[in-house]
């Protein structure tokens, strides 16, 4: 049983859930998903908004900052190198997000900090984005931080 409510659909699969239907952006870089957004009214949240983002072996995602979004990235598969670059100082940093390692970490992004994230290993990997803004094309700008 399929029916409409706001601008998302639902489909009813039986009185234990719902599935809550999402677009899947694929490109050759990997793909991305919003998961939980003030833009559905389809769940009860209301402040957060997330991305799912999958990332192909060899590939690079991001290469951007933001002037105003405030974000956070919790690796979720895999192993990722994270390059960052504050735009204003050009102060630079490198870490790598492995949630096979024995501590977990999950990593905070203030604007103006540049931001890359790259598959070296054969494996896709991929990371959950935080943040308390829909995206927002004008408060994206293209950098390329340095890998």
């Amino acid at each position: 049983m399929a029916y409409q409510r706001g601008t998302q659909k639902y489909v009813l699969i039986s009185m234990l859930f719902t599935k809550l239907l999402r677009v899947k952006h694929e490109r050759e870089d990997g793909w991305l998903t919003e998961l939980v957004s003030m833009n559905y009214d389809d769940e009860p949240f209301n402040c957060v908004h997330t991305y799912l983002v999958s990332i192909n072996p060899g590939m690079v995602r991001a290469n951007h900052y933001h002037k105003i979004k405030e974000e956070w990235i919790a690796p979720a598969s895999g192993k990722l190198e994270l390059c960052l670059e504050n735009v204003i100082s050009g102060e630079k940093d490198k870490l790598i997000l492995d949630t096979h390692a024995k501590g977990y970490e999950m990593i905070y992004i203030p604007p103006f900090v540049a931001h890359a994230v790259k598959n070296n290993w054969g494996h896709e990997a991929s990371l959950i984005v935080f943040s308390k803004n829909p995206e927002d094309k004008e408060d994206t700008v293209s950098y390329k931080v340095t890998i």
